[in-house]
């Protein structure tokens, strides 16, 4: 048995709110538990001085523009989408309802029909059309008062009930449509439009989740690197390839190749260039064709390289918003990639087992300096008064600078024993 119109109409709430709930509580959890792992990896200096210069404080315009993204405006849209669905559903006024003739006419199952009678002669006093003019009071009587006085006295409506619940006899099974009514009211056009939703929502709509998650899937190895990255550095990776130019391997991975280029970079990513221009391979002697040579790259491999360079010599504070966005992108995708190459370059390629040393000293190198914030020339660099080590372990100390080591260095004229470096090596 088909369900009535006012049924259908009302079973399309709670048919959308299924429906988004299904992707949506679980999106919010992941979204919330990211957000807080995040807070809670964020650590700065503590030291008094700059705790003091509010340097790791976030203003309030910050914190909104931070949240002020466009998944998340469109996360708290859905929200209120759906708190409104609940609120109506809720609400809503038509409620199903269990025929009783003994409640209706306010009597206990098992009573005589003398006291049916006194009850139906009872409430026609009130009810009836003649008694009372009120038109929902004459509903009430017609749909509810009658049919249950009948259900009680008539023979047959009695068995029934008693048997099946209902004066009328066994109901069949009621099925609606969770469809909204103007949909269905089209004049010759219901039954299309129903086949279309059910096509829609039950095939489509599957079928072009399932093709969009296996095509991005496909591109992907176990780890999450993309399978043109790995071909990429394979063919690069020679036993041959010095550490200095490791981080031309690096920059060509498919992953990088997808972070945009916008014309609004070209200015920001050349006064970049000017900040990094002595920590990149080119020749001194042909600065002029080396410069041209560089950014006649693909502009991606072009920008990755200046933004890794922007971490290795802490120029990331100096980048507009949109590279800064690029900036955290690449620092993002770099673990993974830099194990991908360390991978590449110890796999084994000799009868004994053995890989590429050499290469594989540069990947440890651009990951130590990555992770650092050094830069690869200062990382090999001495200073008077400090070992072989280089500088670099100095850099991590608060308020230290290639230009403090040196002055420190060249002031106090003696080496620094290992065991004090290696305490001053330690990462805060």
């Amino acid at each position: 048995m088909a369900a009535s119109e006012e049924e259908n109409s009302a079973l399309f709430p709670i048919f959308i709110l299924t429906i988004m709930a299904i992707p949506l509580v679980p999106y919010t959890i992941v979204k919330l538990s990211r957000a807080v792992s995040k807070k809670q990896r964020s650590i700065h200096c503590q030291c008094l001085e700059c705790d003091r210069s509010g340097k790791y404080k976030r203003s309030l315009f910050k914190k909104i523009s931070n949240f002020s993204t466009w998944s998340n405006l469109t996360l708290v849209l859905l929200w209120v989408v759906m708190i409104f669905l609940i609120y109506y559903t809720k609400n809503m006024s038509r409620e199903t309802q269990v025929f009783d003739p003994f409640s209706i006419l306010g009597l206990e199952p098992g009573v005589s029909d003398s006291d049916i009678k006194k009850a139906y002669r009872r409430l026609s006093i009130q009810y009836h059309p003649d008694k009372n003019p009120d038109p929902e009071a004459n509903k009430y009587f017609v749909e509810s008062i009658s049919k249950a006085y009948q259900a009680l006295t008539d023979p047959v409506s009695r068995d029934n009930f008693e048997k099946y619940g209902h004066p009328d006899g066994r109901q069949g099974f009621q099925m609606g449509i969770a469809l909204p009514q103007f949909l269905l009211d089209i004049d010759g056009a219901s039954g299309g439009i129903l086949l279309l939703w059910i096509v829609g929502v039950c095939i489509l709509l599957p079928l072009v989740i399932a093709v969009i998650y296996l095509s991005r899937s496909s591109k992907y190895t176990g780890n999450y690197v993309m399978h043109q990255t790995l071909s990429a550095y394979y063919y690069l990776m020679k036993p041959s390839l010095a550490p200095s130019k490791v981080m031309d391997v690096f920059t060509k991975a498919a992953e990088y190749m997808e972070i945009p280029v916008r014309r609004t970079d070209d200015e920001p990513l050349q006064k970049l260039f000017m900040s990094v221009r002595s920590e990149l391979s080119l020749d001194p002697k042909n600065m002029k064709q080396e410069q041209a040579k560089f950014w006649k790259q693909h502009p991606a491999i072009v920008k990755t390289e200046l933004l890794i360079q922007a971490q290795l010599t802490r120029e990331s504070a100096a980048l507009s918003p949109a590279l800064h966005g690029d900036f955290r992108r690449v620092l993002e995708l770099a673990p993974r990639l830099l194990e991908e190459l360390l991978k590449m370059a110890v796999l084994p390629r000799t009868a004994q087992g053995h890989g590429w040393l050499r290469p594989a000293v540069g990947v440890v190198e651009l990951s130590q300096c990555i992770v650092q914030a050094v830069p690869l020339s200062l990382s090999a660099r001495k200073s008077s008064g400090v070992s072989s080590e280089g500088i670099s372990p100095f850099l991590q100390l608060p308020h230290f600078s290639d230009a403090v080591v040196k002055k420190d260095c060249a002031e106090e004229g003696q080496i620094i024993p290992r065991a004090s470096r290696n305490e001053l090596g330690r990462p805060l």
